[in-house]
């Protein structure tokens, strides 16, 4: 009997360490004082993510959960659940995922999730080619909506050095892409044109000397509609939380000192203010690494308002797992 418990337990801790589960995340605090016009406000947020992956073989599960909670609500969301593997030596992605800012015209349209994406992905010698479904909801201004009307394809490969890349994202829409570098200067160059609103186009341009990096961007589009990503990492103030805005231009300086990581960002949102008023503003963040194995990060914005000005202090500490 004690040897059959034995094989018993033997095979059931086997069993466990060959499963291949892992736990990350992230959570932060953030603390909010804004003077608007001369009306201040404080607010407090606390929010984590949890993600859960899970493989065997060329199979990859991810789930991913968030939790938010702020003085006036509290929030429990799914927020990816998608499945990858092989079939055929084709890459298949498929489930409820987001689209992020990394990829291409990312800073130009809202990434954002839906239900039912489907992705293939085959590599043909040195070009990635990808097609797939959007799922049941669309960023993309004029679209279809349904299963049909968010079908893409798209390639993607690397000339002299030069990432290019090209995608069909829709009936109506198409994108084309070229990232690279040149004497010291990185770039990258992204544009969308649509069958009824024109075209949109996001530029970058950066380098670093002394230490010091040295970044240029710009978003321009016909009609305000093309400009819906409203929380990218690039600028300050995001074009796409300002209904008439049609552009917007930024410089930004970074450099570390005694382990303090400072960026300065200054820049116009085109229309930010009305059809006829572009809306200035101006951003300073300090971030440091602590022993603790936290981040601390303090921003301050200074942006320009209807009447006056509006300035908001950002105290955040966060920590990745």
């Amino acid at each position: 009997m004690k040897k059959l418990i034995a094989a018993a337990v033997a095979s059931s801790m086997t069993a466990f360490a060959m499963a291949d589960i892992s736990i990350t995340g992230d959570a932060k605090y953030e603390y909010d004082l804004n003077d608007n016009n001369g009306t201040k406000t404080a607010t407090a947020n606390t929010e984590a993510h949890i993600n859960f992956t899970g493989k065997s073989g060329d199979t990859t599960f991810v789930a991913k959960f968030q939790l938010v909670e702020n003085a006036t609500d509290g929030d429990f969301d799914m927020e990816d659940t998608y499945i990858t593997t092989k079939v055929a030596g084709i890459g298949v992605k498929a489930g409820n995922y987001a689209s992020g800012t990394t990829g291409l015209a990312g800073e130009i349209e809202e990434g954002g999730r839906s239900h039912g994406k489907v992705m293939l992905s085959y590599k043909l010698g040195d070009i990635d080619l990808y097609a797939g479904n959007g799922g049941d909801s669309t960023a993309t201004p004029g679209a279809d909506t349904g299963m049909n009307g968010n079908m893409f394809a798209g390639a993607r490969t690397t000339i002299g050095g030069q990432t290019v890349e090209i995608k069909k994202n829709s009936e109506v829409l198409d994108s084309f892409g070229i990232k690279g570098s040149a004497g010291g200067v990185n770039y990258r160059y992204e544009t969308q044109d649509h069958d009824t609103h024109g075209d949109a186009s996001y530029a970058e341009v950066s380098t670093t000397v002394g230490g010091v990096t040295i970044q240029y961007a710009s978003l321009d589009a016909d009609v305000a509609a093309m400009l819906t990503e409203t929380d990218s990492s690039v600028f300050a103030l995001e074009s796409g939380n300002y209904s008439d805005s049609t552009g917007n231009s930024q410089v930004a300086v970074s450099t570390t000192v005694d382990g303090n990581k400072i960026t300065v960002k200054s820049g116009s949102v085109e229309k930010g203010l009305s059809t006829t008023r572009d809306k200035d503003y101006t951003q300073l963040s300090v971030s440091r690494a602590l022993a603790s194995g936290a981040t601390a990060v303090v921003t301050y914005t200074d942006q320009d308002m209807a009447t006056g000005d509006k300035q908001n202090l950002e105290i955040e500490l966060n920590v990745k797992f």
